[in-house]
């Protein structure tokens, strides 16, 4: 889509977080006088609270210390004081440290489908 072919209702999607439904966690360090961000945790939960779509990313050189661990246990906790029932990630079948973490925080795997693997909890 291009600006002129927004609608009022698509752009207000975009621009309004649904704070009730939505949440981003980051996780920051300080270098010097300024920080930088190493990694996100979102949450996105459904309009009934039941259900949310889980995702983490942590930049490159942090990966492998556990923060996407950390950013995992924080969200869980959130969605649990939510009321949420069921946390949802995708992943690649490639990706074998977010297989790991997904595994070792009891999310099941369903490899079904050949290029994406979905991560569910039950809470």
């Amino acid at each position: 889509h291009t600006f002129k072919d927004t609608s009022h209702e698509m752009a207000a999607r975009y621009c309004f977080v649904d704070y009730d439904r939505e949440i981003a966690i980051v996780a920051e360090i300080k270098e010097g006088s300024s920080k930088a961000l190493i990694g996100v945790g979102r949450l996105v939960a459904d309009v009934d609270h039941t259900a949310a779509e889980y995702a983490v990313i942590v930049c490159d050189e942090y990966q492998g210390r556990g923060l996407g661990s950390i950013l995992t246990n924080y969200c869980t906790e959130i969605a649990r004081k939510w009321g949420i029932k069921t946390l949802v990630a995708e992943t690649s079948p490639n990706n074998r440290q977010m297989l790991s973490l997904f595994s070792r925080k009891n999310f099941v795997l369903n490899r079904q489908v050949s290029d994406v693997v979905i991560c569910k909890k039950e809470l």
